[in-house]
């Protein structure tokens, strides 16, 4: 597994740690791209390429642990925990990479995925307010996600035979060499 030692990410995942209700369940949430795709339903990992496998902040283990401090602030809060993808990669150029995984068909995701990448991007805007710290000089966040944030979505091959073998191979020629 590939570290991640760059000072963008480790800023964030300051910024999650100093977050957490419980800093000790931090841990929890720094995870490798082949851990963080395990489909808990299923029991089988949706990213399998050992080559290509590197460190990344396991977002949906943050959420839990936000939605308990929510629930702590506010008893009677009915609103569900934040989606949010399951990991996030910060480059050595503060470029985002947000990870969803999904271990079923493309056609079955379209609706629930921007969704969920966009309360990513308030989830993680909200981290670093509260903490008065600044995600990047840009004070305009959506500005800031549209220049610096690509979503990906790693879909399983047994789900989507059909699709062409290039579409994960993108993805791995162009994030790699800025992490």
């Amino acid at each position: 597994m590939k570290k991640m030692t760059n000072d963008y990410f480790l800023k964030f995942c300051d910024i999650v740690e100093r977050s957490m209700p419980d800093p000790s369940q931090f841990d929890n949430c720094r995870k490798d791209m082949i851990d963080a795709s395990f489909d808990d339903r299923n029991e089988v990992f949706v990213y399998t390429d050992t080559s290509h496998n590197m460190e990344v902040l396991k977002l949906d283990e943050y959420t839990k642990e936000f939605e308990k401090r929510r629930r702590n602030e506010i008893p009677n809060l009915k609103e569900h925990q934040p989606s949010a993808v399951d990991a996030v990669c910060v480059s050595k150029d503060n470029e985002w990479f947000l990870i969803e995984f999904k271990n079923e068909p493309i056609k079955n995701i379209l609706k629930s995925t921007p969704k969920k990448m966009l309360s990513s991007v308030w989830l993680i805007a909200y981290l670093y307010s509260t903490l008065s710290e600044q995600i990047s000089d840009e004070k305009d966040i959506l500005k800031f996600a549209r220049e610096n944030i690509t979503f990906i979505t790693v879909v399983s091959s047994e789900k989507n035979e059909n699709l062409e073998e290039t579409i994960g191979a993108t993805w791995e020629n162009e994030m790699l060499p800025f992490c």
